[in-house]
C-alpha cells in the first residue's frame, strides 16, 4: 500500500522532565505530568437548584431522564433541573441529513450494566448511540488548573462501556452508575436521501441490569426537504497532515471521507512539494508537486474540491544563503536581488501547480503582527510571482500594511464578532479585491474551551459564519497531540507554550502512540457541532433558494410570500445575538444555547416547507 512522505520542520528539542510516579487528577491515573506542576481543580458555580421529583417509571428503573440545553453539560455530578425533566424525545431531519439529539439519566440508585436501545424498526434511517466520556482537561493552554468536561463520544452495548486508556488505546469496563451520578447519551440520526414527508414512532429505553427499562417514546419526523450546498462558500480544516506519515493510503481516504462528511471542503496545511534550488544560480529552479497532486487526487475521491492552503517555509532563507546576500531577513528591507530571488521560487511553483485541478493559496508566517517585516516581504514576493495568499491575524494593522499582497485575508472571530466589525471587514476586503476569510472554530481555549460545549462550534460554523457574510472560515485544528494524547497534562516538552492537547478529534489506534494502527478518529461533540453548524448553514441557504425560487415564478402571491418568508428568515437570524465563537456566550442560559440553535433550524425548516408547498 502506497504511504504519504511529508517534509516536517524539526524543531530543537525542549528539556522537560515529566513525574515517573503516577498521579491521579479529577478520579484518572496518569502515569506521568509535566514535572513541577500541581494541577487544581477550577472552583465551579454550584448547582443551587432542587431537582424534580422521579416520575413512577423512573422511581422503577432507578434512573431519571433530562434534556440539557447543551450536551456539553452532562458531567458526572450534574443533577437535573425541573425544565429539564423529559417523558419524551424528538428529533428531525431533512433528505440525506445526519444530525443528532441527547439525552441524559440521573441515577437514583446504584445501576451496574447499563444499557440503551433505539427501536425505529419501520424508520428509512439509521440510529447510532454513543455514550459522552467525561474527563478531566485543563482550561487553558498553559493552565495547571482543571475541569471535568464530556467530550468524547464513545460506543457501548452490552452493558459495557468503551472508554480512554492511553496513547490513543481504548477498553472496556462495565458501564456502572452510582446513586447521584450522571450520564449523557448522544444519537447520530442518519436519513436516506429518498425519506418521504412523515413522522415516526419508536421507542428510547435505558436499563440496569435486572432494573426495569426507563422507556422514552421518540418521534422522528422526516421532512421533504433536500438541502441546498452554496456555491460560492467554503469550510476548511487545519489537517495536521504530518500523522499521515505511517498511515496507508486507505487510511488517509477514510479520514478525508470524514471530514467531507462533516461538510468540509478543503485543507490548511495540505501536503505540498519539495523545491530544489541546486542550479538558483543559474537561473533554474523546480518544484516537486507530488505530494501536492497525490492529496488533490485523494481529496476529490473523498468529496473534497478544494480549495487548499499550502506552506512553503523558509524560502528566503535559502535564497538569501544562495545569492550569498548579506542582510537581517527580520528586520531589514529585503535586497531587490532577495526579493527576485523568492518570486522565482513563487513562479516556479505556480507553474509546477498549473495542471492540478485544485486551487491553492501559499501561507506564509501565522498570525503576523503589523510590525513583521518579514511577513509583509515574503507576501509580497509569492503575489507578485503569481501565487494566490493567505494570512491569519488577529491585530488589523496586518492587513492595513499587508492588504495589497493578501488574496485572502483570514480574520480570527473576534475581529468581526460584531455587525459593524463584520461589515466593516466584509466592504475592506471588496474594496481591495479580496476574500473575506475567517477563523475561530474547532479546539481553542482562548478565552474559553471549545470542547466543552456544542454552542461554540454549531454556532461558528453555521449562524455565526452566515451573519458575517463571508466566503470562507476555517477550522483549527484537527488532531495535534503533545504527549500521550489522552493525557492533557503532560504537553510540556512537545510545546512548553501551549502544553495542553490541540484536538478537535483523538485517534483511535491498536498500538500506542502507532498511527500506522489508525482506526478513525474517535468523534468529539466539538467535531459533530462542526457538522450540525453546517447544516445550520445550509437550511438558510435552502430557504434563499427557494425565496428565490418563489420570486422568479413571476406569480405575484408567490412574490409575497418569498417576501414574507425573507423578513421571517432575517428575524429568525437577528434573534441569535452576535457572539465570538472562541468565547463562551455571557447570557449562556438565557439566550445562546445550542437548543436555541436547534429551535432556529426548525423555524427555518419551517419556511422552507412553506415556500414548497405554495410553489407546489
Amino acid at each position: 500500500m502506497r504511504r504519504f512522505f511529508l517534509l516536517l520542520v524539526v524543531l530543537p528539542f525542549l528539556p522537560w522532565k515529566a513525574y515517573a510516579e503516577p498521579v491521579v487528577i479529577g478520579g484518572v491515573t496518569y502515569d506521568h505530568v509535566d514535572e513541577g506542576k500541581t494541577f487544581l481543580k477550577a472552583p465551579t458555580s454550584g448547582q443551587p437548584w432542587e431537582m424534580p421529583k422521579p416520575y413512577r417509571q423512573e422511581r422503577r428503573a432507578g434512573m431519571m431522564a433530562f434534556i440539557t440545553a447543551d450536551p456539553g453539560e452532562y458531567t458526572p455530578d450534574r443533577r437535573p433541573k425541573t425544565e429539564e425533566h423529559c417523558k419524551r424525545l424528538y428529533a428531525f431531519l431533512s433528505q440525506g441529513e445526519t444530525t443528532c439529539f441527547w439525552v441524559g439519566v440521573h441515577a437514583l440508585k446504584d445501576l451496574r450494566g447499563l444499557r440503551l436501545d433505539v427501536d425505529l424498526d419501520d424508520v428509512p434511517l439509521a440510529a447510532e448511540a454513543r455514550h459522552m466520556h467525561c474527563w478531566p482537561q485543563r482550561t487553558a493552554w498553559n493552565s495547571t488548573r482543571w475541569y471535568m468536561t464530556p467530550e468524547l463520544l464513545l460506543p457501548f452495548g452490552d452493558g459495557k462501556r468503551t472508554v480512554p486508556v492511553r496513547e490513543g488505546l481504548l477498553a472496556e469496563e462495565a458501564f456502572d452508575l452510582n446513586a447521584g451520578q450522571t450520564v449523557g447519551f448522544w444519537i447520530t440520526l442518519r436519513a436516506q436521501t429518498t425519506s418521504l414527508d412523515r413522522i415516526y414512532r419508536g421507542t428510547l429505553s435505558v436499563r440496569g441490569r435486572d432494573e426495569r427499562p426507563l422507556e422514552l417514546p421518540l418521534e422522528v419526523q422526516l421532512l421533504p426537504i433536500l438541502l441546498r450546498r452554496p456555491e460560492e462558500k467554503r469550510w476548511l480544516l487545519y489537517c495536521d497532515a504530518s500523522r499521515w506519515r505511517p498511515m496507508s493510503e486507505g487510511q488517509v481516504l477514510d479520514e478525508l471521507k470524514d471530514f467531507a462528511e462533516h461538510g468540509f471542503d478543503g485543507l490548511v496545511h495540505a501536503p505540498f512539494g519539495t523545491i530544489d534550488m541546486s542550479r538558483f544560480q543559474e537561473g533554474v529552479v523546480r518544484f516537486d508537486s507530488t505530494p501536492f497532486r497525490e492529496i488533490v487526487a485523494l481529496c476529490k475521491r473523498a468529496g473534497l474540491e478544494g480549495p487548499h492552503v499550502c506552506s512553503m517555509g523558509g524560502v528566503p532563507a535559502k535564497v538569501k544563503s544562495a545569492l550569498g546576500i548579506s542582510c537581517d531577513l527580520n528586520n531589514d528591507v529585503w535586497p531587490e536581488e532577495l526579493r527576485r530571488g523568492v518570486k522565482a521560487v513563487a513562479e516556479a511553483v505556480v507553474e509546477g501547480t498549473e495542471d492540478i485541478d485544485a486551487t491553492w493559496y501559499f501561507y506564509g508566517v501565522d498570525e503576523p503582527t503589523g510590525d513583521n517585516t518579514y511577513a509583509i516581504q515574503e507576501y509580497q514576493c509569492w503575489h507578485d510571482g503569481g501565487a494566490l495568499t493567505y494570512a491569519t491575524f488577529f491585530q488589523i494593522e496586518f492587513l492595513e500594511r499587508a492588504s495589497a499582497y493578501l488574496t485572502a485575508p483570514c480574520f480570527v472571530s473576534g475581529l468581526v464578532s460584531d455587525e459593524e466589525r463584520a461589515q466593516v471587514a466584509r466592504e475592506t476586503c471588496e474594496r481591495t479585491g479580496a476574500e473575506f476569510w475567517w477563523y475561530g472554530t474547532g479546539c481553542y481555549v482562548n478565552p474559553s474551551p471549545q470542547e466543552c460545549l456544542m454552542f461554540p462550534n454549531r454556532y461558528g460554523a453555521g449562524l455565526f459564519f452566515w451573519k458575517t457574510g463571508a466566503k470562507v472560515q476555517v477550522t483549527w485544528t484537527f488532531c495535534r497531540p503533545h504527549g500521550d494524547v489522552f493525557n492533557d497534562f503532560d504537553g510540556t516538552p512537545q510545546n512548553r507554550m501551549e502544553p495542553k492537547e490541540q484536538a478537535t478529534v483523538y485517534p483511535h489506534l491498536l498500538r500506542a502512540n502507532d498511527w500506522s494502527t489508525y482506526q478513525g478518529a474517535i468523534p468529539t461533540i466539538a467535531w459533530e457541532s462542526l457538522r450540525e453548524g453546517f447544516n445550520d448553514y445550509l437550511y438558510l441557504e435552502t430557504l434563499t433558494c427557494a425565496i428565490e425560487q418563489a420570486r422568479a415564478t413571476g406569480d405575484e402571491t408567490q412574490r409575497e410570500m418569498a417576501n414574507k418568508a425573507e423578513k421571517v428568515m432575517n428575524s429568525i437570524v437577528e434573534s441569535v445575538p452576535w457572539q465570538n465563537p472562541m468565547s463562551r456566550p455571557a447570557h449562556y442560559d438565557v439566550a445562546l444555547t445550542a437548543q436555541k440553535l436547534r429551535e432556529v433550524r426548525r423555524s427555518v425548516a419551517d419556511q422552507i416547507l412553506f415556500l414548497q408547498e405554495s410553489i407546489w
